[in-house]
């Protein structure tokens, strides 16, 4: 029990260490992306993985953070801000294309039309997992 505690822990603050490069790995590919609606989103996919990855891990971490002081839970909402600043910034981006569906088409760039459908439904079913969730267990 003790060595899988310090095992998730030490995962954590590798995760947690890890972060800040991460980001800056999804920003650079996202302002590439951004540069020019018009083109293929080469790396709209992977940043939408990662970000994935590094909200799931947002979210674990503030969940297992409910017993820790109110000053810890505060500490490790701000080291989180970034990551809801750069999600919020995929999202725009996600926006914008969608505003322009009928230019990527007429461009010929529909793999970027395939690619937010696909998202969309990845998103969409993490919506409905959330909602069953919350949902109390009479309802289910």
């Amino acid at each position: 029990m003790v060595h899988r505690n310090f095992g998730q822990t030490e995962d954590m603050v590798i995760n947690l260490l890890e972060m800040d490069s991460r980001l800056d790995s999804i920003e650079e590919m996202l302002v590439a992306d951004q540069d020019d609606l018009l083109q293929p989103a080469a790396n709209i996919l992977p940043i939408h993985l990662q970000l994935t990855q590094l909200e799931s891990f947002r979210n674990e971490t503030m969940h297992l953070a409910k017993k820790a002081s109110a000053e810890s839970r505060n500490k490790l909402a701000r080291r989180f801000e970034r990551l809801t600043g750069v999600i919020e910034a995929f999202d725009e981006y996600i926006i914008e294309l969608s505003r322009n569906i009928l230019p990527l088409a007429r461009s010929g760039h529909l793999e970027v039309i395939v690619k937010i459908v696909k998202i969309a439904e990845v998103e969409g079913k993490e919506d409905e997992k959330v909602i069953f969730i919350s949902l109390p267990s009479f309802s289910r």
